[in-house]
């Protein structure tokens, strides 16, 4: 075998091992949900088997991880999870691919570039859709640009869409507290959940409210592009959540693991009557990154969109990505994301993309 994905049950999880098995390559299902995996597994076919597995031990998952060539990771939330998986990782000699989406663990994976560059590895973190196609998409305008003066990252999640835990303790982790943005060619932190802004996506969505959160990209953005600003922004529906959550954040001035687990497993068990009504209305979500600066002295500002499903945005580039190192089409050893990787292929990785429906629409503002 030369794929593992890690929590493979989850939404994302099966949707990257559909896409890998659908392009010909034989995966194993990892997941502690041993009845769920295996139906899956037999969903996908003879390419798919299931490996039940507890991933918080480590020597077994080491173990494991040493019969292939290549991980994904899709276990979350990856602030509570830490660097296990990818020091894991290491230890058994293999290649990493992530959708990590919280900024702290970004940084934690950022520190091991060394060590994973030593080791003569390939780790592509933050591969997702917000980290990962918002990402590319920064890339893609800054190399048609002469400078760079700002890069927004913008993004809108339809919360009519599955909803679990993982999803739940993210949006806790990343819409609560202070949260790191790069401002006037620095580092800072802004209370998350301030300065709203009404932004306008690609039809059907139209505009939507959207709010500062805890995003990687204001993190890796300007490590790879020369740039004096760099931000996130990002909204839900109905706009009631994000008062929600700013009353949870007053009450909560402790934010603990375990605290914030009880409050997110509260909150999963009521989320359908605060969510509206679903059936009445179409899920869509989207992406978006603009990419302002110079161009022959002129003033130019490129807008980049996707829209869909989060589920497709999310796994379908940690696909495309993990095939792209399997295939040695990505050779680079370190630990990157997707706009500081050297040899990941912009045009291929658009092409792949269209392949699958996703469609990166490009403007001029």
């Amino acid at each position: 075998m030369s794929i593992i994905i890690l929590g493979a049950c989850g939404e994302i999880g099966r949707y990257i091992a559909y896409d890998l098995v659908k392009n010909g390559y034989k995966v194993t299902l990892a997941d502690i949900r041993e009845i769920e995996g295996k139906k899956i597994a037999k969903k996908l076919g003879s390419r798919a088997t299931f490996q039940k597995l507890d991933v918080m031990d480590f020597e077994k998952l080491v173990e494991v991880l040493k019969n292939y060539k290549l991980v994904v990771n899709n276990i979350g939330p990856y602030y509570m999870f830490g660097d296990w998986i990818p020091r894991a990782t290491i230890q058994a000699g293999i290649n990493y691919v992530d959708i990590c989406d919280d900024h702290d663990a970004t940084r934690t994976f950022i520190k091991m570039n060394k060590l994973v560059e030593r080791e003569n590895l390939t780790f592509l973190i933050n591969s997702g859709a917000s980290a990962g196609l918002t990402n590319i998409m920064a890339k893609m305008g800054a190399n048609q640009l002469d400078k760079v003066d700002s890069i927004r990252v913008l993004w809108f999640e339809d919360t009519g869409e599955t909803i679990g835990f993982g999803q739940l303790a993210h949006w806790a982790h990343i819409a609560m507290g202070k949260v790191p943005q790069f401002i006037n060619g620095e580092w800072v932190n802004i209370k998350a959940l301030t300065d709203r802004e009404v932004v306008e996506f690609p039809a059907p969505l139209g505009c939507a409210p959207l709010y500062f959160v805890g995003h990687p990209e204001p993190v890796t953005l300007p490590l790879y592009i020369e740039t004096d600003e760099a931000i996130c922004k990002g909204g839900v529906l109905p706009e009631s959540d994000i008062l929600l959550t700013k009353i949870l954040d007053m009450l909560i001035p402790l934010k603990h693991n375990k605290i914030m687990k009880l409050v997110c497993n509260f909150f999963l068990k009521i989320f359908p009557l605060i969510t509206g009504n679903v059936e009445e209305r179409e899920i869509i979500s989207s992406f978006k990154t603009d990419v302002i600066g110079l161009k022959s002295q002129k003033n130019v500002h490129l807008s980049y969109a996707v829209i869909g499903e989060v589920a497709k945005l999310t796994s379908v580039p940690a696909s495309i990505i993990a095939q792209m190192i399997l295939n040695e089409d990505i050779s680079s050893h370190g630990v990157f994301p997707p706009e500081g990787c050297p040899d990941l292929n912009l045009d291929k990785m658009k092409k792949e993309l269209e392949k699958r429906n996703i469609l990166i629409k490009q403007k001029k503002v």
